[in-house]
């Protein structure tokens, strides 16, 4: 199955698709559709995140859903439940066992059934790689987690804060 997310901001609700095996690739598109929504007007009060056709999950886009999240929550004054708290679908056990080894999983919903998501999603796809600032982000929020987590990503942390630091650099 072909690596792709797919996107719709409608109401107050943001809906998200992931399909395949959801690598950095598609992360930085993503990213900056789902902030630009939540920091702008009205309130975002509902993200659902469709993970039926989801085989497989990389680090980078594990620490793009618990960036999403901190956002979410934050903008929604920090509530859990209806209102701040990320809804995934379609969870199947390799990705729940990601999001479980990697802690995510107690910052996000699970539930069954999706609510009906609108027919035309928007492909979002990257044109550009991530840069190494886009990776050490994600990997940062990862880390935050858990000592088992800053332990898991140091070394990949470290490669990819010089990595950054030469793009910086280049600037």
């Amino acid at each position: 199955m072909e690596e792709a997310v797919l996107y719709k901001s409608e109401d107050a609700t943001i809906y998200m698709k992931a399909t395949g095996h959801v690598t950095a690739l598609v992360c930085p598109p993503l990213k900056a559709a789902v902030f630009g929504r939540l920091d702008s007007p009205p309130r975002v009060e509902k993200v659902y995140l469709d993970l039926t056709d989801c085989e497989y999950m990389d680090s980078t886009f594990l620490g793009l859903i618990v960036g999403t999240q901190k956002r979410f929550s934050r903008l929604a004054g920090g509530l859990r439940g209806a209102c701040g708290t990320i809804v995934l679908f379609g969870v199947n056990e390799a990705c729940k066992g990601l999001l479980r080894t990697i802690g995510v999983l107690g910052m996000v919903e699970i539930a069954e059934a999706p609510p009906p998501f609108p027919s035309d999603l928007e492909r979002l796809s990257g044109e550009a790689p991530a840069s190494a600032r886009f990776l050490l982000e994600a990997h940062e929020e990862l880390s935050e987690l858990s000592a088992e987590n800053r332990k898991r990503f140091s070394v990949l942390s470290s490669v990819l804060k010089k990595a950054a630091d030469a793009e910086g650099s280049k600037d």
